[in-house]
């Protein structure tokens, strides 16, 4: 009895811990972002990368190619109408481009913007949306 109380307990432990982990597996966008960009101050290259949703406050946003990185503060925001693809919106001052929105199958996270990008609003308050389709990764 004792043996089969902790069974189930240890089974209920590890079906919690694991849960999340196929969660977010499922929330993984892999895209390739044609132009150099800015995540949370930080600068990027142009190129392929994958962005996870960690939990509710925060994403990451990862270089395929070297690993390179950043975690970005996000808060919930409105779906991109986008017909089950997960896309990117960047707001676009000039030739320089910021990540803005990342909008999956089922919930989009808005990021802040930037000490720059703030100064960049101040001067040019209504920037041009750049949209970038990406593509769930598939295991």
């Amino acid at each position: 009895m004792k043996s089969s109380i902790v069974r189930t307990l240890v089974t209920l432990g590890l079906s919690t811990v694991l849960s999340p982990v196929a969660l977010l597996a499922q929330d993984r966008i892999n895209v390739t972002i044609p132009f150099d960009f800015f995540v949370s101050g930080k600068s990027f290259a142009a190129g392929d990368y994958s962005i996870n949703h960690l939990n509710e406050g925060v994403l990451k946003i990862q270089r395929v190619k070297d690993g390179t990185g950043v975690f970005a503060m996000v808060m919930a925001a409105d779906k991109t109408s986008n017909a089950g693809i997960p896309v990117l919106v960047f707001n676009r001052y000039g030739d320089r481009y910021f990540l803005s929105k990342v909008s999956g199958d089922d919930q989009a996270w808005q990021l802040h913007p930037s000490k720059v990008e703030k100064e960049l609003i101040a001067k040019v308050p209504s920037p041009k949306p750049v949209v970038v389709a990406a593509a769930l990764r598939s295991k």
